[in-house]
């Protein structure tokens, strides 16, 4: 910003003596340029700023988990999510599911999601739950196969066993929203009445863009399901096409990780602002880190540095620049995630020696 400023001014000696008419447009020019400044320093402002941490691939005690939080409250950032629910595991406590004979024996118990809560909100942190359907579901499809053979084949996509049959199944949708409820009524934060969010996945869907119109009712008829609980459903961009963006409900509002590459799905910030989608930054360059313990204190160090000038709330991951300016109104928060698929041998304290540097890094930023 400050080099706008040297530019004016250096633009400013050249024309002083210039005619009237070049004065004019300097003004012009000046208060153009102020006031985009200053407009998007306020927006920076009221960017809402939360950590996202995979628990379905990597197991979190629940006290790295409140450290965590207590470092986001530090920082002065608003929210937690917590991705529970992948192809790896579906990681909090389910009375749908007898667990018993399941190949991940890692999961959060309802008391300790609710102590979690219980603490974050006492921080003044907002915890949300973060969902994944109708893909990345292999393991929710294999815990109900354990406890309902009949049902499992029932809901199944014929593209993919790690995906929900999403072509006007009602059973699917009925067990989808089976499990909304059942998470909604966990994550009830009555002090953020009004305000809180529930991620509903959508991302990666085999089959989602040949099928469109069928994967857009799926999603609208959960989405709206969330919403009657009293929250904002959420869901990731990437399979939403320029046609499928025309019947997706508002009431969704978008975590944009990266462009898809498919020209019919390469929908931008600035598209989901025409269709009044309000959209979160999850850059998957500047926003994404997978702990693992190949990494050094020397290569966190460096992470930090790069998250330092990599990410600005507004930069968002295109497929010709992943670090490009949007200059857009919709844009309402921004979260750094730390996903679990290289972190399964390590400790707690490996985890938190890594993922601590990056939260300051991040929550230091003032953009």
């Amino acid at each position: 910003m400050k080099y706008i400023n040297i530019h004016i001014k250096q633009f400013a000696y050249y024309t002083e003596k210039g005619d009237n008419m070049k004065s004019k447009i300097l003004i012009a020019l000046s208060v153009l340029l102020s006031f985009t400044v200053s407009n998007n320093e306020v927006q920076a402002e009221n960017i809402q700023k939360g950590i996202t941490i995979d628990i379905a691939r990597k197991s979190y005690s629940l006290d790295t988990l409140k450290t965590i939080v207590k470092y986001i409250h530090d920082h002065n950032g608003q929210y937690l999510q917590l991705h529970f629910s992948d192809d790896e595991n579906y990681a909090i406590e389910s009375e749908y599911f007898d667990r018993k004979s399941f190949s991940n024996p890692y999961y959060l118990t309802k008391t300790e999601v609710k102590s979690l809560i219980e603490y974050s909100n006492d921080l003044n942190v907002m915890v949300i739950p973060d969902m994944d359907f109708p893909s990345h579901s292999k393991a929710f499809l294999s815990l109900i196969k354990q406890n309902d053979e009949s049902l499992y084949h029932e809901i199944i996509s014929d593209y993919s066993d790690n995906t929900l049959d999403f072509f006007s199944n009602h059973k699917a949708v009925d067990v989808t929203n089976r499990q909304i409820a059942e998470i909604t009524e966990l994550f009830k934060q009555p002090q953020f009445a009004e305000q809180q969010r529930i991620v509903l996945g959508g991302d990666e869907v085999a089959g989602g863009g040949a099928h469109q119109k069928s994967f857009i009712e799926y999603m609208n008829q959960i989405g709206d399901y969330a919403f009657q609980q009293g929250y904002e459903p959420q869901m990731w961009n990437d399979m939403v096409t320029y046609e499928g963006i025309k019947f997706l409900n508002n009431h969704y509002s978008i975590l944009y990780w990266k462009q898809n590459e498919d020209s019919k799905s390469n929908l931008t910030v600035e598209d989901f602002d025409q269709y009044q989608f309000d959209v979160y930054n999850y850059n998957y360059y500047s926003l994404y880190f997978l702990p693992s313990k190949k990494f050094s204190q020397e290569d966190i160090k460096e992470q930090a540095e790069y998250i330092g000038w990599a990410y600005a709330y507004n930069k968002f991951y295109y497929n010709k620049n992943p670090y490009s300016e949007v200059n857009s109104q919709n844009v309402k928060g921004s979260a750094l995630s730390f996903w679990g698929e290289h972190a399964t041998d390590m400790t707690q304290e490996e985890l938190i020696n890594q993922e601590i540097p990056l939260i300051k890094a991040y929550f230091n930023i003032k953009k």
